[in-house]
């Protein structure tokens, strides 16, 4: 299941139709101006034409692992049969994901 994070991306009609992240509410103050669009074609000028960012499921477990420090991170590795010699935090929290 896939929680809306209310991240949407618009469009810069004046730079090529570059995509911009940012938040909903960001979204319906920019959309008020010509130059942003809610679809890349810039067709669409709503806030609810705005794609929204999908953060799919989250059970708080990498919040869990992120507030752990390093070494109970290596140990955690260890444990799970994960090589984490050279690895940096984040990338230990995604190897134990």
């Amino acid at each position: 299941m896939a929680t809306d994070s209310g991240i949407v991306t618009i469009y810069d009609m004046e730079n090529e139709g570059a995509p911009l992240t940012c938040h909903r509410i960001d979204a319906k103050a920019f959309l008020t101006f010509p130059r942003w669009s809610a679809s890349p074609d810039g067709k669409k000028g709503a806030i609810g034409d705005a794609k929204s960012l999908d953060t799919g499921d989250d059970s708080g477990k990498a919040m869990q692992l992120k507030a752990e420090n390093y070494k109970a991170l290596q140990a955690m590795a260890k444990k799970a049969g994960i090589n984490s010699v050279g690895m940096k935090k984040a990338e230990l929290v995604d190897a134990l994901l």
